[in-house]
């Protein structure tokens, strides 16, 4: 459940914090007040796409923080989450206290929350997008045979990939293959390791300074350990303490401390003493690691452009050259086994599209069901599977499913983008969801402008479906229809308001009059006592159902 959200400099929002519970909660106000601003909030809180030009005038930055209230198990569990915006384009994300990623939010904030936008009635008009809904509402049959496809898909490609890299490797010609043999030998001849050339060249420094560097080291052996170093007066030092402490017992402390400090000048001593051994003042070693980081990085321009890309094209051409080597074997093999993953790939999207015509009859009937309760009269749904050629199977599956909706039930059932007008598409979409809702896992549910085209009875009857769905979801609405907004547990008005040169949008929660004054408005533009009157009664009517 989202809890609590705090916008900050946010198009005409200045400061607003918005305290939410459980139920269905509204949000109205006049055209241009500033509604969408809030699911701008929203949005950018889920990982959506932000930029700049959504800071307010005159600031540098946007905020946009929320705490959700998350059911774990026994115990609830506290997700907050942050997001700054500044004009110069940087995006700071805060998970939990913690600095987080975009991506981040879109993965732990975005499966919270469903918001339906506007733009949302188009995705309903697009096809390619209704085998997702069937797949939704089936997830628990459905799911297994989703991954059991994918995963026969992903084999079935990879064989065919390299079947058809035999069957290239065999298509070139002689020439082409004899250079590939001269490029592996090569290669194979030089033997190449990985990151072999970077630690070359932090080698030659060294070695091309290992006189100077022997000198030094020979002097750091005597600082520590020659006549009158530091070791040998750590020793006189400790002689002296040693007497000092036949009068003064406290000076043991020191002693041990001195103790310690020489064994470790004497540890580091050690040190010194086998890198300085290790130092090799042979100018064949010197011109043994020229040359052969000179091949190494001949060889990477020749068939790199970088040592690990040669390396890489090494296990390539010796695969292409065995395939030649042994090509009907080899041939045989990758036909064979890109035979046997086409069919397990065939029998998993039959699998696949069989369950979904067995689920696509319960999806039907709902859908059904709640549209008749939004006043849809006896419309009736139905689902449309076209096969596909093989070449063109999806990640979907192998079949096009397409929602076919007719009004009445003597007209035949058509594509919902050719008979279906602006109101009905909004109430077949909030149907739509309420039968999703019931499905999956998603917690809340945003409503933006979901009764456009409507009013009336209907209007109503979506109020009664925001409901229903707000008894096991938390939901938020922005409408604009006062027989939606009767319906709600708790009420917030948007509004403008000019502070000295400035339009600010102000978030305000009704209680009681307040409400009644609102839907007032709403429904008449006035709160005379007429409109006070019908609010009331349309309050008192929204309140009563169950």
């Amino acid at each position: 459940m989202l809890r609590d959200l705090h916008i900050q400099n946010l198009a005409l929002i200045d400061d607003v914090w918005l305290e939410f519970g459980p139920g269905l909660t509204v949000l109205t106000g006049e055209t241009g007040a500033g509604k969408t601003v809030l699911l701008s909030a929203l949005e950018l809180i889920m990982g959506g796409r932000g930029d700049s030009g959504q800071i307010a005038a005159g600031a540098d930055r946007a905020k946009v923080e929320a705490a959700f209230d998350l059911d774990s198990g026994s115990l609830p569990e506290e997700l907050t989450v942050s997001r700054t915006m500044s004009t110069g384009g940087r995006t700071r994300v805060l998970l939990n206290g913690d600095l987080s990623s975009v991506s981040a939010l879109q993965k732990q904030v975005g499966s919270l929350i469903d918001l339906h936008g506007q733009h949302d009635h188009q995705a309903l008009l697009s096809s390619s997008r209704h085998i997702e809904y069937l797949d939704r509402w089936a997830s628990g049959d459905i799911l297994p045979l989703i991954q059991a496809y994918t995963a026969a898909r992903k084999e079935w490609q990879q064989a065919q990939h390299e079947l058809q890299e035999i069957e290239d490797m065999l298509a070139r010609s002689l020439e082409e293959r004899d250079a590939g043999s001269i490029a592996l030998a090569e290669i194979e001849r030089i033997d190449p390791q990985p990151g072999e050339d970077d630690e070359l060249r932090e080698r030659l420094p060294a070695l091309q300074n290992s006189e100077r560097i022997a000198e030094l080291m020979q002097q750091a052996q005597e600082s520590l350990r020659g006549d009158q170093a530091a070791l040998e007066q750590l020793y006189d030092f400790d002689v002296a303490l040693e007497q000092v402490a036949t009068f003064d017992s406290s000076v043991h402390e020191l002693r041990r401390e001195a103790s310690e400090a020489r064994q470790v000048l004497d540890g580091i001593a050690d040190a010194v003493s086998e890198y300085a051994a290790e130092i090799q003042h042979d100018s064949r070693v010197l011109e043994k690691a020229f040359d052969r980081l000179s091949e190494l990085e001949s060889l990477a321009k020749r068939y790199g452009p970088t040592l690990d890309a040669v390396i890489e094209r090494r296990e390539r051409l010796a695969s292409l050259i065995d395939v030649a080597e042994n090509s009907d074997e080899r041939l045989f093999e990758a036909r064979d086994a890109e035979k046997l993953a086409r069919k397990t790939l065939t029998d998993t999207a039959q699998a696949l599209a069989s369950e979904r015509k067995v689920a696509a009859k319960a999806f039907i009937r709902q859908l059904s069901d709640a549209a008749s309760d939004l006043e849809l009269g006896k419309v009736r749904f139905d689902l449309d599977f076209k096969e596909l050629p093989f070449e063109q199977w999806t990640t979907n599956g192998s079949e096009k499913v397409e929602i076919l909706y007719a009004p009445a039930p003597t007209v035949p059932t058509r594509p919902l983008t050719k008979i279906a007008s602006g109101g009905e598409i909004s109430r077949v979409m909030l149907a739509l969801k309420s039968v999703l809702g019931g499905a999956d896992n998603t917690g809340i549910l945003i409503f933006d402008e979901v009764d456009a085209g409507i009013g009336g009875a209907t209007g109503l009857a979506i109020g009664a479906k925001l409901k229903d769905l707000a008894k096991t979801h938390q939901v938020i609405v922005v409408t604009h229809l006062a027989q939606v907004a009767a319906y709600a547990d708790a009420h917030f008005k948007v509004s403008k308001e000019l502070k000295g040169d400035k339009v600010n949008t102000t978030v305000t929660p009704l209680q009681n009059d307040e409400q009644t004054q609102e839907i007032a408005r709403m429904l008449s533009g006035s709160d005379s006592e007429t409109a006070l009157s019908h609010a009331s009664e349309l309050l008192k009517s929204a309140k009563t159902y169950s």
